[in-house]
């Protein structure tokens, strides 16, 4: 159960159980008071007409029914019977004269305490004729030193004593509660300070157990798994660049030797070898601006620098510069642009650029003379689709789910000169403009590149 719930509970607790208390005790007293009942048969009584009482006689018996504790017996005497009674000794309807009354009290007033009224000369004043109603009353005589309980006293005990055993234990199962989760989050959070990524932190076993300090177990988890994922990627690129680098440097070294012993004489042999080492030194400083700059997108910062371009001429202008360049490769290039001539989306013009030039350049390396190189950008309602698309050899379906990882090369591709980064620099810079980018391919027939821009996602605006 979450902290919150419990808490909630406890709060509600301590309000209600004191106003349930507060609302018991007058219905307790109500519900124990001779107020809400009449002595039995005064109904029955009241309607015979052998006793010449007065409405108004009848509303002062009545009163005087009402006003009777439940501990007291009472009966009602009126010319020389009894009108009600709830004592087992004097019936009512019972004949009884006024010594039998005397000689009954004095035989029982050890057991009771007795007491008589007559409301009626109360009401009308001394000296007025006629039978009057005598109210006789009596409780039981109780010794002095026992300790009776108050009537408000024991449901107000009672009450105190379910809500103090009511915070205690809600008390003591939200402390366990919060201890057992903090123990909890200790234990994974040191998991992951001693470095044990690959074990998998330990969660509640019970949905019950679970609140907001275990939710933090998750995230944990979830940062777990991600510095999982991110130590074996960094690993992988500590391996790839070792693996991508060692083969330039080996070469240069190698040379650089051979020319150092005299292995390598000859003056034309030597300008060659020279020649290759400059090769070699060329691609390693590419490669290593390749890193550089793939390092460089993974820092966020740019993202600020966004700024709205019009699409339509930079597309244009790429177009026109890779149609120049497949005329020198003997690649046929076809251009399909359609796009609102003041659309401009918001972009780091550059870094589009180059996301471009990258997979015009991979269309120009797996195609041959005569294949087709596309490049096309349809606007629609809701976005804008760029393609580059080719007719060269294409990739097998296994490559397609990881052709945008960084140093994967796709198995057409191992022959090809390169680090894979390229298509890894594309997808890390679609991504963070918040467009998409898939791959469509099959092997023998071609490639194509689809980026997508969303227009309302991407607070595209117009230009007058």
């Amino acid at each position: 159960m979450k902290i919150r719930t419990q808490l909630n509970i406890l709060i509600l607790g301590i309000i209600l159980i004191p106003l349930a208390s507060l609302i018991a005790l007058p219905v307790y007293h109500y519900a124990t008071s001779s107020e809400r009942r009449l002595l039995k048969g005064y109904k029955e009584i009241r309607r015979m007409e052998e006793y010449d009482l007065s409405e108004d006689d009848w509303e002062m018996i009545r009163n005087e029914i009402k006003n009777i504790p439940p501990t007291v017996q009472v009966a009602f005497y009126y010319d020389y019977s009894i009108l009600l009674s709830n004592m087992p000794e004097l019936k009512a309807g019972t004949i009884v004269t006024p010594g039998e009354i005397w000689n009954f009290i004095t035989s029982s007033n050890s057991e009771y305490d007795y007491q008589m009224q007559a409301p009626m000369m109360e009401r009308r004043g001394f000296g007025s004729y006629g039978p009057e109603v005598i109210v006789i009353s009596r409780s039981k005589v109780r010794p002095s030193q026992d300790r009776r309980w108050n009537r408000f006293t024991l449901p107000f005990f009672i009450g105190v004593l379910v809500f103090e055993l009511f915070c205690i234990t809600l008390i003591i199962i939200l402390s366990k509660t919060i201890s057992s989760s903090i123990t909890l989050l200790q234990q994974n959070t040191q998991k992951i300070a001693d470095g044990a990524l690959d074990t998998k932190l330990e969660q509640p076993k019970h949905s019950v157990k679970s609140n907001e300090i275990t939710s933090l177990t998750e995230s944990l988890e979830r940062m777990r798994v991600s510095l999982k994922d991110e130590q074996e990627r960094r690993n992988k690129f500590i391996m790839g660049i070792s693996h991508d680098l060692r083969t330039p440097v080996a070469l240069i070294k190698g040379y650089s030797e051979a020319i150092t012993d005299g292995v390598v004489g000859d003056m034309d042999e030597i300008k060659k070898s020279l020649g290759i080492v400059e090769t070699k030194a060329d691609q390693l400083e590419s490669m290593i601006n390749d890193l550089i700059n793939y390092v460089k997108l993974n820092n966020a910062d740019w993202l600020q620098t966004l700024e709205p371009i019009s699409l339509k001429p930079l597309l244009e202008n790429f177009a026109s510069s890779s149609k120049s360049t497949a005329e020198v490769y003997k690649r046929n290039i076809v251009i399909e642009i359609d796009v609102d001539e003041n659309l401009k989306v918001p972009m780091d013009k550059n870094l589009v650029n180059r996301v471009l030039e990258n997979l015009f350049s991979n269309a120009l390396r797996y195609t041959r003379d005569g294949d087709s190189i596309t490049i096309s950008c349809i606007q629609k309602k809701d976005s804008v689709v760029v393609s580059v698309t080719d007719t060269g050899i294409g990739m097998e379906e296994k490559d397609l789910q990881r052709i945008f990882d960084l140093f994967y090369r796709a198995t057409n591709s191992r022959r090809e000169q390169g680090m894979g980064i390229g298509l890894s620099v594309v997808k890390t810079v679609i991504d963070a403009h918040g467009w998409k980018i898939g791959v469509e391919s099959e092997l023998g027939k071609g490639s194509s590149f689809i980026i997508t821009i969303p227009l309302e996602n991407a607070l595209v605006s117009k230009s007058l």
